[in-house]
């Protein structure tokens, strides 16, 4: 009479562990793969949104300055007619008159809540007075050194 050791058996259970880790292996890189480019989606789309808003914004700033200079709330409808479902869109201008060039900060922000991604972009400007003495706003281009 034979007796059977188990080793075929134990081989069998192993190489079957083996290839359930291997495929929960690939099933969690994928999900997490899938996650990250759902997140860079997001990203690019709240980038798009706050330009849009930067740029809808900084129309107006230039059409009635002296408004936004003094504080009044900046509304963009354009570009919250391209928001999400709880997208938050906000634009907000910073003004400093005083220092030596009178200037300021436009900046926007779009943020999706349930992701937790958040973008922002912003220009600074510069205040001068036309021969009228009417506000004109003038956009600064950082000159950043290239090494």
């Amino acid at each position: 009479m034979k007796r059977r050791n188990g080793f075929f058996s134990f081989s069998i259970v192993t190489v079957a562990v083996l290839t359930l880790s291997l495929a929960l292996t690939a099933a969690t890189l994928a999900w997490q793969h899938f996650q990250m480019a759902r997140t860079y989606e997001e990203t690019v789309r709240l980038t798009y949104l706050a330009e849009s808003a930067l740029c809808e914004g900084w129309n107006q700033l230039r059409q009635d300055p002296d408004a936004f200079l003094a504080g009044q709330a900046m509304a963009v409808p354009r570009a919250e007619g391209l928001a999400g479902p709880g997208d938050i869109l906000t634009v907000r201008c910073q003004y400093q008159p005083a220092g030596q060039t009178p200037g300021g900060y436009l900046q926007a922000r779009a943020a999706a809540p349930g992701t937790g991604v958040q973008q922002t972009c912003g220009l600074h400007f510069a205040v001068t007075a036309d021969e009228q003495g009417r506000t004109v706003l003038h956009f600064v281009q950082d000159r950043k050194s290239v090494v």
